[in-house]
C-alpha cells in the first residue's frame, strides 16, 4: 500500500492547525505534530531506503506500461528518472512517479525538435510561457510545466513539458501520429536548464500531484522490445 502523498499530509496539518486555533488546542496541536512527522517520513522514505524504493518502482513500472517512441531525432539520455530515488526527483509526486527528464547525448537540448512519442489526440497546449536562458535554473511554482503538450491516448495522457515559447506546432483537437513534429525543446517552467520532461498520467489535470502516473516504456531503432529506462540510459 502506498503512503499518502506529501501534499495531502500538509493539507491535514493545515486543518489540524485551524482546529487548534479555533476549537481544541490539544487535539489540534497533536494532529499538527502527527501530520508533520508523517510528512517527514513520506518525504524521506525513498532516500532512506533506496533498495526498497527501487523494487517498488520496478514492480509498478512493469505493470502494462504505455509504449512510446523516442520524442527526438538523435540520441538523448535520462538525466532524471527510473527506480533510484537518488537520481529521480519525480518520485515524490503522484502524477510524475514514472516521469523522465532527457538531455541530448551530444550538444545542447535547447531549440532541438521534439516529436510525438505516440499516436493520439492533442487535448491541451500551452506555448506562451517565457523561457529562462538555456543554461539557467528557474522556479515557477504557478506554471511548473512551462510550455507543454498533452496527448490523449486510449491508456491515458502523455505530457511533454518545458517546451520553447512559441514553438508548439499543434493545436487542441489535432490528431497526431508518432514521429510528428510537436515543438522545440525549451527552458520554461520549473527547470534547471533546457531539457525535455515526459510522463504519462490517468487524467488531464495539469495540477501537480493530483493525477496518478502511468508507467511508460520505450522502443527505438536499437531495440524492438519495450524497455523501462533508468538513470543514464540512452534513447534514440
Amino acid at each position: 500500500m502506498r503512503l499518502p502523498n506529501s501534499r495531502a499530509l500538509l493539507i491535514v496539518a493545515a486543518v489540524a492547525f485551524a482546529f487548534a486555533i479555533h476549537w481544541s488546542p490539544v487535539i489540534g496541536w497533536t494532529g499538527c505534530a502527527l501530520s508533520l512527522v508523517a510528512y517527514g517520513a513520506v518525504a524521506s522514505q525513498d532516500l532512506l531506503f533506496p533498495a526498497m524504493a527501487r523494487r517498488r518502482w520496478l514492480a509498478r513500472a512493469s505493470q502494462s506500461p504505455i509504449v512510446l517512441q523516442p520524442p527526438f531525432d538523435d540520441r538523448w539520455y535520462v538525466a532524471a528518472g527510473g527506480p533510484d530515488p537518488r537520481h529521480n526527483h519525480h518520485v515524490g509526486l503522484s502524477d510524475q512517479y514514472f516521469a523522465y527528464d532527457f538531455l541530448r547525448e551530444h550538444g545542447d537540448a535547447w531549440d532541438q525538435p521534439i516529436l510525438a512519442p505516440c499516436d493520439g489526440l492533442i487535448v491541451h497546449v500551452e506555448g506562451r510561457r517565457n523561457d529562462a536562458p538555456p543554461e539557467q535554473s528557474r522556479l515557477d511554482r504557478k506554471h511548473p510545466f512551462g510550455n507543454y503538450v498533452s496527448i490523449q491516448t486510449p491508456r491515458g495522457y502523455v505530457i511533454l513539458a518545458h517546451l520553447k515559447q512559441g514553438s508548439v506546432e499543434v493545436r487542441v483537437g489535432d490528431n497526431v501520429r508518432a514521429g510528428a513534429p510537436l515543438a522545440r525543446c525549451g527552458n520554461s517552467g520549473n527547470t534547471r536548464g533546457a531539457h525535455l520532461h515526459l510522463h504519462a498520467q490517468d487524467q488531464p489535470s495539469q495540477n501537480i500531484d493530483i493525477a496518478n502516473g502511468i508507467p511508460i516504456a520505450f522502443t527505438d531503432r536499437l531495440r524492438s522490445e519495450p524497455l523501462l529506462l533508468e538513470y543514464g540510459d540512452r534513447l534514440g
